[in-house]
């Protein structure tokens, strides 16, 4: 990846630790980020201390692989960032006791999200019409709201085909996100648990939740890194040859309405190498003759794409030399003849259409440890597999939990070689900036899909949606 002053690096914290984040000294890039916090008494005082402190900084994680737990090196005009992260009174806005009881309260599960959303909502909107607005709203959750939100997804729904957004539920976070779209304000939830470890979290959530507390640096690097790009920052870019194409990277995918009976309703996640993420909605999907499943209609495919194609014009002043589209299930001849249309208008002479899921067969290598990250094993021109996690030299061991599993890539369209289809999929995986793991498991392309599918069905239709991924991560 690509960070300030050209410079590269492998692992995006010592990226921005050596050579600060991608648009350092361009123009319009953030130097005093305004953070906006509310919550509880006790989850707003907490979170503007933590802000206060990561100023200085947090020790590494002691290791005995210390580039998997870097330190993070405290932030200001001379580290990291190089910019302010800074919070005020102005800035913070406190729910009383007597509220969060109240909104405890309610019975039903819908009721009390609805209600709670509402309050939350109203008084981020508040924040934004200060004359001083903040950049970033911090919603620091009050175990309280979390042990009635945490759960309000559907987890017994069962499962979906792998680019279908499941659940008629009310998904908490979505529907918060989806309120506060129309105030053009990115926010970010965080658990009382980020600025105090040892604040107390009912033992069912966090059997429910998987969730496990990292150490005060990790927690650092991934909470600021999410809030300098939601700020309008980019911390870095794919590493790129001044030879190569200009691409427009697009994912594809369908979630369903809120009620779980409509029909499901395409989107676009498009990305480009500066990592700017541009979200657009599309058509109604049909169920094709040749698999059953969900697609476009020949002309919503091109709908879909000649927009994108109009987006990525008017953020860049040109159309793209090519075009790659990743999708999580089978490019039908449909869709096919829609994006070749699309293509063909505006004479890009380069397409790739890229078919990408999680394979169930595993390549095993000697020794106690999975293969390499960025093994690739082909099995003819336009198939392979590619382990986009798995054993990394950086850090000497393999950082998962689970035995990886890789991406199985097939290519219904090949305009560049294989080999160069796999090291752009291995690249996207490290464009996730909700956090810097190192290793995120699919694209941001097909990654973004679930985060997007989760917020924009509940966005009424005739509404106008925001279009950067900050307002949906």
């Amino acid at each position: 990846m690509e960070f300030g002053g050209a410079f590269r690096h492998v692992d995006i914290r010592f990226g921005v630790m050596d050579y600060g984040p991608f648009d350092l000294g361009m123009e319009g890039a953030p130097t005093r980020i305004r953070l906006g916090i509310v919550g509880s008494a006790d989850t707003v005082e907490g979170t503007a201390r933590w802000i206060e402190r990561s100023v200085a900084g947090f020790p590494a994680k002691t290791s005995r692989q210390p580039n998997l737990f870097p330190a993070f090196s405290g932030v200001n005009f001379e580290t990291t960032f190089r910019c302010e992260f800074v919070t005020s009174d102005e800035l913070q806005r406190v729910i009383p006791q007597r509220e969060l009881a109240r909104l405890a309260a309610i019975p039903g599960q819908r009721e009390v999200t609805r209600a709670i959303v509402e309050v939350l909502s109203n008084e981020i909107a508040a924040l934004s019409e200060r004359t001083v607005k903040p950049h970033v709203v911090l919603v620091a959750l009050p175990v309280e709201i979390i042990e009635r939100t945490y759960n309000a997804r559907d987890v017994a729904g069962g499962e979906d085909d792998d680019d279908v957004e499941a659940g008629p539920d009310l998904d908490f976070r979505g529907l918060l996100k989806a309120a506060c779209m129309r105030l053009r304000l990115p926010i970010q939830l965080l658990w009382p648990t980020t600025f105090d470890p040892s604040y107390k979290i009912p033992r069912k959530l966090k059997e429910t939740s998987e969730r496990r507390t990292q150490d005060p640096a990790t927690i650092a690097w991934n909470l600021l890194t999410a809030t300098y790009y939601k700020a309008g920052g980019l911390p870095w870019r794919l590493a790129r040859d001044a030879r190569q194409l200009r691409t427009s990277y697009v994912g594809l995918s369908f979630y369903r309405s809120a009620d779980g009976e409509h029909v499901h309703t395409s989107t676009a996640q498009m990305f480009d190498e500066r990592g700017e993420g541009l979200i657009l909605r599309g058509g109604r999907m049909v169920e094709s003759e040749e698999d059953r499943k969900p697609h476009l209609t020949a002309q919503d495919a091109y709908d879909l794409l000649r927009n994108s194609l109009k987006v990525f014009r008017d953020q860049h002043g040109h159309w793209p030399a090519r075009v790659v589209l990743h999708k999580t299930s089978k490019f039908d001849r449909n869709e096919l003849d829609g994006f070749h249309k699309a293509i063909d208008e505006r004479d890009i002479d380069y397409a790739d259409f890229i078919w990408i899921q999680k394979s169930m067969t595993r390549l095993y290598r000697m020794g106690i440890y999975p293969p390499l990250r960025g093994t690739l094993l082909r099995f003819d021109k336009d198939q392979a597999l590619l382990y986009t996690r798995g054993s990394v030299d950086f850090f000497r061991t393999y950082p998962g939990m689970y035995v990886p599993r890789p991406l199985m890539l097939r290519c219904q369209a090949l305009g560049q070689p294989l080999q160069h289809i796999a090291e752009e999929v291995l690249a996207l995986t490290k464009m996730n900036w909700n956090n810097t793991q190192f290793d995120n498991g699919l694209p941001i392309t097909i990654a973004a899909a679930r985060h997007v599918g989760e917020v924009l069905k509940y966005v009424p239709e005739g509404q106008e949606i925001a279009p950067r991924y900050s307002f949906y991560m």
